[in-house]
């Protein structure tokens, strides 16, 4: 072990020698997983490290993905949606995917997207800007899911800075109040 009479020295040998043990105990992640990874991450474009995921979101194949990112930076493939503020992009989601609501949507930062319940399941992968929950305060940025099951109620708000755009999948639809 280290030296005793420097400041954290026995305690830093020990938490090396553990994250040694660990790091020889740990399992090699699959090999497709580790190439899916690299591959989300080597994608062009501002939004490729998503395709990977909003393909597994929407049932789509990754060039359809694609495709479909590259519109978000189209003012014209955005139409108004229900409140000021918010717009949406449809997607024809894949067959595993069928009755499911699946949409871009962009919401301007402080624009509030209504109270709504769920009758169904939604899941959000926002891939710009955040928003958070005004009741119960949770922030969601770039990168981060959520989901929210039947029967919860939330409303939203667009965090300051870029638009807020994100994937949404519902199984099932929302009841606006």
């Amino acid at each position: 072990m280290g030296d005793s009479t420097e400041p954290g020295g026995d305690a830093f040998d020990a938490l090396a020698a553990l994250v040694s043990v660990a790091a020889s105990d740990a399992a090699e992640p699959p090999s497709a997983l580790r190439a899916r990874l690299l591959a989300s991450r080597a994608r062009p474009g501002r939004y490729g490290v998503f395709v990977d995921r909003l393909a597994r979101l929407f049932d789509l194949p990754l060039p359809d993905v694609e495709a479909l990112l590259t519109r978000i930076e189209s003012e014209d493939a955005w139409a108004p949606f229900l409140v000021p503020g918010t717009s949406m992009i449809p997607v024809d989601a894949g067959p595993k995917r069928t009755g499911a609501i699946a949409t871009l949507v962009r919401l301007q930062p402080g624009a509030p997207f209504p109270e709504h319940t769920h009758r169904g399941v939604e899941t959000m992968v926002v891939v710009d800007g955040g928003f958070v929950e005004p009741t119960t305060k949770v922030e969601v940025w770039r990168g981060e899911e959520i989901t929210r099951n039947d029967g919860t109620e939330h409303s939203i708000i667009g965090l300051p800075g870029v638009p807020c755009v994100a994937a949404v999948l519902i199984t099932g639809y929302a009841d606006f109040k």
